[in-house]
This record gives C-alpha cells, sequence and structure tokens, in this order.
C-alpha cells in the first residue's frame, strides 16, 4: 500500500488556527486572550499539535517564545489557507442565500476608474452566476492581500508582482496622459509631448506604497532627455500641490473621468502605454478566474480615445 502524504487528515483545524494565533502573538497568554481560552488549553492545543505533527514549533523560555524554523514555515504555508477556507465558507453561505460564486478582487486605485467597473458590467451580463466583491489596496497592499489568500485576484495599472507563489497575466493596456492645474500654462493646449512637461516638477505615487508606477514615471521621465526632476507624493497631497503650482502628474488615460475639480488631462503625443495586469495565488484556482480574465481583458481593449469616451453609450 502507498502512502500518499503526511496525515494532515489527522490534524484538527482547530489547533492549526491556536498554532497561528500563538505564532502572531509570541504569547500564550495573550492568544488565549483573544482565543476566549486559559494559556494552560493553549499550551496543551500546542503540544497536541507538535506531537501530531512529530515537530516542535516553538522554543518556550521563562520570558520568550519564538518560532522555530519549521514554526516559521508552518506559519507561513498554513496562514493564507486558513484565511481561504474561512472566505470560502463564507462565499458558499452567500451563494447559498443569495445564488452563484463571489469573486473577491483587490485593485489599486488607477482600476477603479474604467476598467474594474467595465468589467463587473460584462460579468453580470455573460456570467451573472459569478458575482465581484471588491476591495481597494495600495500596490504593495494589494501584493499581500493576494500573496495570503485575502483576495483571489489582484488588479492594477504596472503591478510588479513576483515570487514562486503568485503568478498573472497582463490583461491590455492604456495610454498614459498628463494631469495639471487650471493656472499651468499648458493647461488649454489639450495635447503635449512629454518633452514639454520635462521643465516642470513630476510627481510621482510613493515607491514604498506604489513602486510599479513609480517605476513607469522614472522612466518615461528619463525617455524625455531633460530627466525632469520626480518627487513622490500621496494622491490627495498631490492633487493639491498640482493645483497651486506648475507641477505635473501622469496617470493612466482613463482617469480623465474622474479628476477633481481645477485639474486638467493632457494627451501625450506619441503617448507610452499604462500595462494592467491581473495576479493570483499558485496556492487555489480562485473561482470564475478565467471569466474574469477575459471580462477584464475585454474591458482592456475598450477604446480610450476622446471620441469613443464620448460615443459610449
Amino acid at each position: 500500500m502507498t502512502h500518499s502524504g503526511p496525515d494532515t487528515d489527522l490534524v484538527d483545524i482547530r489547533l492549526l488556527r491556536t498554532f497561528t494565533v500563538v505564532a502572531q502573538e509570541l504569547s500564550f497568554t495573550r492568544a488565549g486572550a483573544r482565543l476566549y481560552l486559559t494559556q494552560q488549553a493553549v499550551s496543551s492545543q500546542v503540544r497536541c499539535l507538535e506531537t501530531s505533527l512529530s515537530v516542535q514549533l516553538f522554543r518556550r523560555t521563562t520570558r520568550s517564545v519564538r518560532l522555530t524554523r519549521p514554526g516559521r514555515l508552518l506559519q507561513e504555508r498554513v496562514q493564507p489557507l486558513l484565511q481561504a477556507l474561512d472566505e470560502a465558507i463564507v462565499d458558499a453561505r452567500d451563494a447559498a442565500h443569495h445564488g452563484g460564486v463571489v469573486l473577491v478582487v483587490g485593485h489599486t486605485e488607477s482600476a477603479a476608474h474604467r476598467l474594474l467597473p467595465r468589467a463587473a458590467g460584462l460579468l453580470a451580463r455573460t456570467t451573472p452566476e459569478l458575482r465581484l466583491r471588491s476591495e481597494q489596496y495600495s500596490e504593495l497592499g494589494l501584493r499581500a492581500a493576494v500573496a495570503e489568500g485575502r483576495v483571489h485576484v489582484g488588479v492594477g495599472a504596472e503591478l510588479t508582482f513576483g515570487g514562486s507563489r503568485i503568478t498573472g497575466q497582463e490583461v491590455g493596456r492604456e495610454p498614459w496622459c498628463a494631469v495639471v492645474g487650471r493656472q499651468h500654462p499648458l493647461a488649454e493646449r489639450g495635447r503635449v509631448s512629454a518633452a514639454e512637461l520635462a521643465g516642470h516638477e513630476w510627481l510621482s505615487w510613493p515607491r514604498s506604497s506604489h513602486p510599479g508606477h513609480w517605476r513607469a514615471v522614472h522612466r518615461i521621465a528619463a525617455a524625455t532627455g531633460a530627466a525632469p526632476a520626480v518627487t513622490d507624493t500621496w494622491l490627495s497631497l498631490a492633487h493639491a500641490h498640482l493645483t497651486t503650482t506648475e507641477a505635473v502628474m501622469l496617470q493612466p488615460l482613463s482617469v480623465t473621468e474622474h479628476l477633481p475639480q481645477g485639474l486638467v488631462p493632457l494627451e501625450l503625443e506619441e503617448a507610452p502605454t499604462c500595462r494592467y495586469s491581473a495576479a493570483w495565488s499558485l496556492l487555489a484556482t480562485p473561482p470564475g478566474l478565467h471569466q474574469a480574465l477575459s471580462a477584464l481583458t475585454a474591458a482592456a481593449e475598450y477604446p480610450w480615445t476622446p471620441a469613443a469616451r464620448c460615443g459610449e453609450a
């Protein structure tokens, strides 16, 4: 008789949940408070799990609790799986009450303007049994949400996903445009070249939160030959800065439909393109993945020209 793998069917999920809380708190007392258990009960459950796995998960002293190397590995693997299990249970109950399957889509702000709403509309018509639930993140926040299984699919512009547990694909592109304040000397032009913007300060989302956007802006700035100064700033602060200075911020063209008052979009001649991608965890195939990718690709193929936007039904 062959042995297919470890005796995972003998491991109580309750023990794994207790283990993950202890691993987060590194304290049996604090873990017990979160789990509404005594310190002794938590310690007993952890010992039971260690016995069933034949592995020491923690090093305990009178002053500290630390994960062993096997313990760290188990935490990294089990935590997203338990999260995915919880979401699967919630989605199954939701489907039983409302019908259909729920796909949780995490997205950056850039995908919220046209790509995700249009994809949701396409899915509503073609795959009504697949319902989307969206959550917005920074780029790095989205990367963590996908890796930890908190969202089924991550979508955004210039995403820089990597690693052995995440995969993805490009779903489409759209041109970059420049956003300036109404007082900017180029605001009335409507269409400019990137080189004409080189004499002004450029704004970018911070590298610490949106490295893909940051790299794309610096790449386009370097291509102008004049290498304009690029300042990192948050989007809310950027809007205020643009309305009071002659600064410039590059954004995907679809942002033009949702600009705050006082800001003006400028189309770029021979505009570089912004890449939209979808990414998901390799630990499990998300529900409705292929339908969602098809809808995102179709939404991204929609023309972004001003004439097409004006003629949209």
